[in-house]
């Protein structure tokens, strides 16, 4: 942060506590900025992250479930595939 002719480093911290601090409608226009900022793949690590906190019930084999399907890495089950499984 910049006062005056003063110079500070910023740190995550010190951003956290004074994003808090922020009204907010001040706050979600910093973060729509920041977000706009991010790559796409950044994009769904954190869209991943964010679903995960929201159902912190469903297990983690089933979100590396929907991640591999996300990235066209599924197989099609058929019911041929119960008997004879294609892996």
């Amino acid at each position: 942060m910049k006062f005056g002719c003063v110079s500070e480093k910023v740190t995550a911290s010190v951003l956290e506590h004074e994003l808090k601090t922020l009204p907010e409608a001040e706050r979600a226009q910093i973060i729509r900025a920041a977000l706009r900022e991010l790559s796409p793949t950044a994009l769904k690590a954190l869209e991943r992250q964010l679903r995960k906190l929201a159902h912190p019930e469903v297990p983690e084999d089933v979100w590396t479930g929907f991640a591999e399907a996300e990235e066209g890495r599924g197989i099609e089950i058929r019911d041929e595939h119960f008997d004879q499984p294609p892996v």
